[in-house]
């Protein structure tokens, strides 16, 4: 199954693609961040079987495993089992926030850990979602509860104001241009729409191209009414599950959003 093409049932989100200038395929990065992400599915396989943690989080127990046609469709349901918590945490919100609307889950990864958000319609964008598919990231586990659209956020394949609200975790530095990114997310979301981003700030890495701070932020989201709501020092490695647990200066996860609801 397709997952992407499970979209074509949402009437009315699509927009004509591909404007000149924008990206329309995969380039080295995106191709380096697969390679991270099959690196990373080898090892949720081995977290798995109980052969090593990942991010500080311990093997599942056999209570907690999820087992399915393959090993690496059961480490991949198991890990947004037992990861359902980050959302809510990291955006500092219930999981009723979103209750009765559409969002938008910006760079969602081949793990949606967006569904631990109750009673909403979750659309997923991502550029490689065809490629996670191949790798076996078992992305048609969660069909009930998204649809996975494959797509860059510079050029999003989506109507204006389609959705009440959209998300970003630890992503929205990720993009190749954040300024396209952020005039995109201003043109999709609704009027009086709600954003709400987890942002790390950091110096630029080969993945993570975007030293991202307050300034920038403001500078092309600060139209949307979005404040600071939280900054935090990073507790766990950031950037792979065996990364040296230290912080760089100016390092931190900042959750900027422009509703005033907390958990």
């Amino acid at each position: 199954m397709n997952i992407s093409r499970h979209a074509s049932k949402l009437a009315g989100l699509w927009r004509p693609k591909g404007r000149e200038g924008l990206p329309e395929r995969l380039g080295p990065k995106h191709l380096s961040e697969l390679v991270w992400w099959e690196e990373r599915l080898h090892d949720r396989v081995a977290w798995y079987k109980g052969e090593r943690a990942m991010y500080g989080q311990p093997p599942p127990t056999e209570e907690e495993k999820q087992v399915r046609a393959t090993i690496e469709a059961s480490a991949g349901v198991t890990t947004v089992a037992v990861s359902l918590n980050r959302y809510p945490e990291a955006l500092k919100i219930p999981r009723d926030h979103f209750a009765g609307k559409t969002i938008l889950d910006l760079g969602c990864g081949p793990y949606p850990l967006s569904i631990a958000f109750e009673d909403c319609h979750i659309i997923g964008l991502d550029p490689l979602i065809h490629e996670y598919e191949t790798a076996g990231f078992p992305l048609s586990e969660f069909a009930d509860r998204v649809t996975f659209v494959r797509g860059f956020a510079e050029d999003m394949p989506f109507s204006s104001q389609s959705f009440d609200a959209v998300i970003s975790v630890n992503a929205i530095d990720h993009v190749d241009n954040f300024a396209s990114a952020a005039r995109e997310i201003s043109r999709v979301l609704k009027k009086n729409g709600v954003l709400r981003m987890q942002v790390h700030y950091h110096a630029p890495t080969k993945l993570e191209p975007n030293a991202l701070d307050d300034d920038k932020i403001l500078e092309h989201l600060g139209h949307l009414g979005i404040k600071k709501v939280s900054e935090e020092v990073p507790s766990i490695p950031a950037r792979g599950p065996d990364s040296i647990p230290t912080v760089a200066p100016g390092e931190r996860f900042v959750v900027w959003a422009n509703d005033a609801t907390s958990a």
